[in-house]
């Protein structure tokens, strides 16, 4: 039974939510990422019914403390793509999974071509809670610039 602490993400113990193992918690990330990329049929496979997203920092188009449930995110996602020319969202080296807790932690890049016609490069961090192999909830947070190498 994976353990819970205060910090957890998942905040509640599942005892019918499996380990999971790297291999899953690569391919959920990999679809996450091909999700913020335009694939919005994904939400459907990969996004669980009592899902949350919770950004860090102010996100155009939510308020502060703003949280997005699955019936929000697909629109949300798309309206982001539409303000944001060129936009490509990549995983920035390896992805750490935690079996036990059910969690993926990665760095992230994002491009796109910025208002005077430069291309502008950011880093970001997405903590994914996975339960019963679906993304349940995720903790995102997105910097001024991109991590140095």
């Amino acid at each position: 039974m994976p353990r819970t602490t205060a910090m957890s993400p998942t905040n509640a113990t599942n005892a019918t939510n499996a380990t999971l193992t790297r291999a899953q918690g690569v391919a959920l990330l990999d679809g996450w990422t091909r999700l913020w990329n335009g694939d919005l049929a994904l939400v459907a496979e990969l996004i669980a019914p009592g899902f949350r997203l919770r950004f860090g920092n102010t996100v155009p188009g939510t308020g502060p403390d703003s949280t997005l449930d699955r019936p929000d995110l697909g629109a949300f996602i798309s309206a982001h793509r539409q303000e944001l020319p060129g936009l490509t969202y990549a995983v920035d080296g390896l992805p750490t999974v935690d079996g036990t807790q059910g969690e993926v932690a990665a760095r992230w890049t994002v491009t796109y071509v910025g208002s005077s016609g430069d291309v502008v490069t950011k880093s970001g961090i997405d903590l994914l809670a996975i339960v019963d192999g679906r993304i349940a909830g995720v903790w995102s947070l997105t910097g001024d610039r991109r991590f140095a190498a």
